[in-house]
């Protein structure tokens, strides 16, 4: 994802006029139009869709297919996208020397947006990632509609990348308005028209368009290597064009379907959950289920060992978070839940049936999955959460920087609850705070954890778990003394526990190129000296697995005792930084407790049985790359 999107202003305002009749089910002067002369023409109305398969109007070579479950509703007719899979997919992976236009490009949409969110899309076929920039997109930002362009005239070529400029438009949408959009490129100039009219132009692309050497061609959705947001409102046409098509016939092809900007704008149906619900704080007798709306909502957890559940926890004050702790619940038992939200004006908001398990009892079977460094990857993440939920695990360990930028709400909603819904939503996850979340109130709002929260503990079978921060804002009290430090022998020294866990963001040991000097030109610590401090405690109370993140890649030590490998008696450390943040590598000379090393996104699980561990860990296709046992009396 680019660290770095320039959003360039135009200027223009439409005024809308309510307008209450003039719905047409007969075909329009806009469908399609000569003068247009479309490469594509997707128009969403029941002539045209047959079961997933969307017709192309123009010459029938590019029908599309319908992602997820989206309603084809009229009139006006349109497809309504409201779920987080929804979508109109015309390629998978559409090279260079494909259809494209490559000299001169027009994309035209009819689209309402229910839902503002940063980035969104209504037509797109682009790479976005970092350095790595190329391709069109037609979309949306919170605020206003937005065309991108890379181009051959602009950035560096060599490798096949370019550099990608958004333009930006100053008319701002109103939720749920019909607006008909355009991106024109020429050749020489980008050019952005919202309901006919010029909106903002830019001149910093020119030449050959410039396109991935693989990228989705796609409509209703904001898509390309690692970032995937659906459009959350309603498409009515979508039109791809070869060439720069005029004002003038842009204006009369707005000016054909005007009655549909001048229709007032749809009413929500109800309270939207910006968070599904989702489960923190597992017990053997309670289970804590959150979720966020966007508007101040009361709430009802319907949750019962039947279904439909029977028992209910209400929320009488309205809050766009919401928080309720179940508690006389029966150890190691399913769950069935859901969450039922309620605005002032007393509509509703049902979310998902969902399940839960309460916590085992000790000498029962148990599994965990490990991840860490989700950050800006929410394709990714999704796909790891994917991978996770089909091991079914009794909760998640999260090894830190859960998001990229702690401070910006829409990171959670968007880049780590939305892309982990199924998983969070069925299995409880218990993080720890990395150096991304900046100690920012989001993190504290969003998990639910013991106090002090930046550090805790916690018991789950036959095990218990400890959780430090190891932030620089708190490093010194990593040291002999400090406050961390001190509370961690404590807690390690009155554990009886038969398994002993500790989790934190920054490696104790790593073999990682430069995170800790230049390994192409120094010999480095091989770790954060920081909290190398801790490795006195964890072979001091025999701890069993240390796992962090923060190294973007995977890599587990020998167990490690007094310097040196003791496989009797040592400590293994996991790294496990895989969750979705850019990939980094390993120094050129391997060092003493280097056993296992991977540069990949991953996940770990690990199982345990009375005086039985195995632990596993697979890549982001699911395959097993590494895994040890270990035995207990």
């Amino acid at each position: 994802m680019a660290r770095r999107r320039r959003l360039l202003a135009g200027g223009a305002v439409c005024a809308a006029v309510a307008a209450l009749l003039l719905f047409r089910a007969d075909p329009t002067p806009a469908q399609p139009r000569p003068d247009l002369r479309p490469l594509a023409h997707w128009v969403f109305e029941p002539d045209v869709l047959a079961g997933k398969t969307v017709a192309d109007r123009a010459t029938g070579r590019l029908p599309g297919t319908v992602l997820g479950a989206p309603k084809l509703a009229g009139p006006p007719h349109r497809l309504e996208l409201d779920g987080p899979d929804d979508g109109v997919l015309i390629r998978e992976r559409v090279t260079p020397k494909d259809f494209l236009p490559k000299a001169a490009l027009t994309a035209v949409a009819w689209v309402r947006v229910d839902e503002p969110g940063e980035w969104g899309g209504v037509v797109g076929c682009f790479q976005d990632n970092g350095p790595k920039e190329a391709g069109f997109v037609l979309g949306y930002t919170k605020t206003g509609f937005l065309f991108g362009l890379a181009t051959h005239g602009r950035g560096p070529v060599k490798d096949g990348f370019g550099t990608m400029s958004y333009l930006k438009g100053a008319t701002a949408y109103e939720p749920g308005r019909w607006y008909h959009v355009a991106g024109v490129y020429d050749g020489k100039q980008m050019r952005l028209y919202v309901n006919g009219r010029l909106d903002g132009t830019s001149d910093e692309q020119s030449g050959d368009i410039l396109y991935a050497p693989a990228a989705p061609l796609i409509l209703g959705r904001y898509r390309d290597a690692d970032e995937d947001f659906p459009l959350v409102g309603a498409l009515k046409e979508v039109m791809l064009c070869p060439h720069a098509v005029p004002a003038d016939q842009l204006a009369a092809h707005f000016a054909a379907d005007r009655v549909f900007a001048d229709l007032p704008p749809s009413r929500p149906a109800g309270p939207k959950f910006t968070i599904e619900p989702y489960l923190q704080a597992p017990a053997k007798t309670g289970m804590t289920v959150m979720w966020e709306t966007d508007a101040p909502c009361t709430a009802v957890v319907e949750y019962g060992t039947t279904f439909p559940p029977t028992k209910q926890a209400k929320v009488e004050k309205a809050d766009t978070l919401g928080e309720v702790a179940l508690t006389g619940l029966t150890p190691g038992t399913r769950y069935f839940y859901r969450v039922v939200a309620a605005d002032a004006e007393g509509r509703k908001r049902e979310s998902r049936n969902l399940t839960f398990t309460t916590a085992v009892e000790p000498g029962h079977a148990f599994s965990f999955t490990v991840v860490g460094d989700t950050q800006r990857n929410p394709a990714v993440t999704g796909k790891i959460a994917k991978l996770m939920w089909e091991r079914r695990p009794h909760f998640v360990v999260h090894c830190g920087d859960v998001v990229d930028d702690g401070a910006a709400k829409w990171m959670w909603t968007g880049d780590l609850f939305k892309p982990s819904a199924e998983l969070f939503g069925r299995v409880p996850v218990f993080p720890c705070i990395g150096n991304h979340e900046k100690n920012h109130a989001h993190y504290y709002r969003y998990f639910s954890l013991p106090a002090p929260e930046y550090h805790y503990s916690y018991r789950y079978g036959d095990a218990e778990f400890f959780v430090l921060d190891t932030n620089t804002n708190r490093s010194l009290g990593l040291l002999p003394g400090g406050e961390q430090y001190r509370w961690l022998d404590a807690a390690l020294a009155k554990s009886d526990a038969r398994w002993k866990f500790c989790y934190h963001h920054h490696p104790v040991f790593s073999s990682d190129s430069n995170d800790y000097g230049d390994t192409a030109k120094e010999a480095t610590a091989g770790g954060d000296r920081r909290v190398r401090p801790l490795q006195v405690l964890y072979e001091k109370h025999g701890v069993d697995v240390v796992f962090n993140g923060h190294i973007h890649l995977y890599e587990r030590t020998w167990p490690v005792r007094g310097g040196k490998v003791d496989r009797a008696g040592g400590v293994t450390h996991v790294t496990t930084g895989g969750g979705g943040g850019r990939l980094e590598d390993f120094g050129p000379t391997p060092l003493f407790f280097q056993n296992q090393l991977r540069v990949d996104f991953h996940f770990c699980q690990v199982s345990i049985h009375q005086g039985e561990l195995e632990f596993r860990a697979f890549d982001q296709d699911g395959r097993l790359f590494d895994h040890f046992e270990r035995r207990k009396d």
